[in-house]
């Protein structure tokens, strides 16, 4: 049996070769990532027995005219034979008068490593629509017309693709994504004009569900961003899981800024969320009052399996 440390070794290589070879954006992803992982990682679609739906809404930095405003409505589900599993997700992100909408599938497939320990590949793949009406944008006081803003940017067809890994098993998990890979361009009345970053964001998250007195459960968590032209970023997160189905979270990231959440899950299987960031740089804080999402999930026993795991991310 090859020990579970070689196959750490070998998930990693692998998508960090693939991380060399090409270039993409920066992905949309969650406040409440920690316990929505799929969002950032295909690999965790159907990694649980349940299957759910999700739908979201983030307004980001409140108090700036035009900052990003982001919906997403997810359903993700286990395959029968319980080696695979298959999501679908629909993304809609505006900035100022750039509307972006994301249409992806993930599927992913487990292998078994032991006893104990898990093994899963993911992939999303979909298309991005991007639209915005440049001749909206009022670029000088007088009026004064500036010819790369006279076409506008309508209805233009992106393609999505992403991979990911996780190794896990009932307590702990380390997983790798680079959720978006291809570098998209367009023309539009000009050669190769984008109005998107050509970056690439890959995705190390860790964590571990700790057992505590009193039927408490803390799940300490790192998730470690890197986008190729930009600083490394890390998030240090804990979720303590309370008797009665509620969750309380904090997250502190490298930058500058506090998020605060809460989830509750009630007996009909409905869970409902919601999650605040603060910055505490005052040089950023002055200008806006936060970051705010609230969530709204439900899950379902599709297949009517008798032994249902708690799930932890």
């Amino acid at each position: 049996m090859i020990r579970k440390f070689d196959h750490i070794v070998l998930l990693f290589l692998f998508f960090l070769l693939a991380a060399t070879q090409v270039k993409g954006q920066e992905y949309p992803w969650s406040l409440q990532y920690i316990t929505n992982m799929y969002t950032i990682n295909p690999a965790y679609v159907g990694i649980w027995d349940r299957a759910g739906f999700g739908l979201s809404t983030r307004v980001n930095w409140v108090g700036i005219n035009g900052a990003p405003v982001a919906q997403q409505i997810s359903y993700n589900t286990p395959i029968k034979d319980q080696r695979s599993g298959f999501g679908l997700n629909v993304q809609r992100l505006s900035i100022g008068r750039e509307k972006r909408l994301y249409f992806t599938g993930d599927y992913s497939y487990q292998i078994r490593l032991d006893m104990h320990y898990y093994m899963r590949f993911g992939f999303r793949a979909g298309i991005l629509n991007i639209d915005n009406n440049l001749n909206d944008y009022l670029l000088y006081p007088d009026h004064i017309t500036d010819p790369e803003f006279t076409t506008n940017v309508r209805l233009y067809y992106l393609t999505v693709f992403g991979v990911g890994g996780v190794i896990y098993n009932e307590d702990y998990y380390i997983s790798f994504s680079i959720p978006q890979m291809i570098s998209n361009s367009f023309n539009v009345n000009r050669n190769l004009y984008s109005s998107m970053p050509q970056l690439t964001t890959m995705y190390l998250a860790g964590g571990y569900a700790f057992k505590l007195a009193g039927d408490l459960i803390i799940r300490p968590n790192l998730l470690v961003v890197e986008t190729i032209g930009k600083p490394v970023y890390f998030d240090a997160a804990a979720l303590l899981y309370f008797p009665g189905n509620l969750q309380a979270g904090l997250n502190l990231r490298t930058n500058g800024s506090i998020c605060l959440s809460g989830q509750y899950t009630f007996r009909n299987n409905m869970r409902i969320g919601y999650a605040a960031e603060y910055f505490v740089i005052p040089d950023i804080s002055k200008y806006q009052l936060g970051t705010y999402e609230f969530f709204v999930g439900y899950d379902f026993n599709l297949y009517r399996r008798k032994n249902i795991r708690t799930n932890y991310f």
